[in-house]
């Protein structure tokens, strides 16, 4: 026996994602080097490219971007280079 959860949760808006909103809040992170990120959007739908010093930075701009107004998925591609 086992029991499947096939339970989406998708915000009450349909706002767009705005790009701009989440570059602002990457430059906003003092713990993110946001020269390196790149930021997508296709849908309701973000994704990160580019490179990062350190796992703990992938995962934050990953919350970063989770944290925007529409998003309802993250692509996070970001590279870890350790310098």
């Amino acid at each position: 026996m086992g029991v499947t959860n096939n339970i989406k949760i998708k915000s009450e808006t349909e706002a767009a994602i705005e790009k701009s909103d989440i570059e602002s809040a990457l430059k906003r992170n003092w713990s993110l080097d946001d020269d390196d990120i790149r930021v997508s959007v296709t849908g309701h739908t973000a994704t990160l490219t580019g490179t990062v010093d350190s796992w703990y930075q992938k995962t934050e701009a990953e919350r970063t971007a989770w944290s925007a107004v529409g998003v309802w998925n993250v692509q996070n591609d970001l590279v870890v280079e350790y310098v």
